[in-house]
C-alpha cells in the first residue's frame, strides 16, 4: 500500500466521520432556507451544497485560532448554501421589481411620517388594496433573506468577508475588529427603527431559532401573516441599511 492511497484513504474516512457527525446540523440549514425560497429550490441541493462547504471548512480550520470548530462549520455551511441559490437567478424579474417598490416605498414613509409606516399607509401608497400588499410580501419572501455578505462594508474593508474573522483572533486584525464593530453598531441601530412586531419576530426567529410556525403561535397570527410581517420586517431592513432593494 503507496503512501499515496494511504493519504487518500484517510482523507476519506476523515470525511465519512465528519459527515456522519454534521449532517444533522447540514440538514437543519437546509430545511431553515428552504422555508424562505421558491418551491423551485431543492433540499437535496441544499444538502449538497451544505456537505461541500463542511468539507471546505475542513480544510481551512485552523485549531490554533480561537474559534469553536462547531462554530466556523455552521457559518461554512450556511455560505456554501447561500452561494448556491447566488448561482442561478430563481426570482423572476416582477418580484425583483416588486420587492424594490415596497422597500422604496417603506423608506420613504418613514421619511415622511418620522416612524415606521403601517401596512395600510404602504398598500395606499402603492396603490394596492392591504390584501393585495400582504399578497405580495408573501411572494417575495424568497428575496427577504440578509445575509453579512450582503451588507455595506466600511470603507477601507469594502473586499473582506464578514466571515473570515472567524478565522483568526480580532485583535490580531485591527481592520477586521473595526468592520465588525462598526456593522454591529449599524445594524443595531437599524433594528431599534423597526416596529415593535418586527422586533419581536426578529427575536424569536432569528435569535431563539423558532420556526415560523412556532413565532405564530407565540405571536397568536396565523403562519401566513408571520411570513408577510417577516418579508416586511426584512425590507426595512433592508432599506435602513442601505441596501438595493433590487438584489437578493
Amino acid at each position: 500500500m503507496n503512501v499515496a492511497y494511504q493519504e487518500a484513504r484517510g482523507e476519506r474516512q476523515n470525511a465519512e466521520r465528519l459527515l456522519e457527525e454534521y449532517l444533522p446540523l447540514i440538514r437543519y440549514h437546509a430545511d431553515q432556507l428552504r422555508r424562505r425560497v421558491p418551491d423551485s429550490v431543492e433540499l437535496d441541493d441544499l444538502i449538497d451544497a451544505g456537505v461541500l462547504g463542511l468539507l471546505d471548512a475542513a480544510r481551512r480550520f485552523d485549531p490554533e485560532r480561537d474559534v469553536q470548530f462547531k462554530t466556523f462549520v455552521a457559518f461554512r455551511v450556511r455560505g456554501a448554501m447561500i452561494d448556491y441559490l447566488r448561482q442561478f437567478d430563481w426570482m423572476p424579474r416582477t418580484l425583483r421589481d416588486s420587492s424594490r417598490q415596497m422597500q422604496q416605498a417603506l423608506m420613504e414613509l418613514e421619511q415622511r411620517y418620522g416612524r415606521p409606516a403601517e401596512d395600510a399607509e404602504v398598500a395606499a401608497h402603492l396603490g394596492l388594496s392591504l390584501e393585495e400588499y400582504r399578497q405580495r410580501l408573501e411572494q417575495v419572501r424568497g428575496m427577504t433573506v440578509v445575509y453579512f455578505d450582503d451588507l455595506p462594508k466600511p470603507q477601507g474593508v469594502e473586499d473582506m468577508d464578514i466571515l473570515e474573522t472567524l478565522e483568526g483572533d480580532p485583535g490580531d486584525r485591527p481592520e477586521a475588529r473595526t468592520a465588525l464593530a462598526l456593522f454591529a453598531e449599524r445594524l443595531a441601530s437599524a433594528i431599534e427603527r423597526l416596529p415593535a412586531r418586527e422586533r419581536v419576530l426578529l427575536t424569536l426567529y432569528y435569535y431563539e431559532e423558532l420556526n415560523m410556525k412556532e413565532v405564530a403561535l407565540v405571536l397568536g397570527l396565523t403562519e401566513s401573516r408571520v411570513s408577510q410581517i417577516h418579508s416586511q420586517m426584512v425590507l426595512r431592513l433592508r432599506g435602513l441599511m442601505g441596501l438595493d432593494g433590487g438584489e437578493s
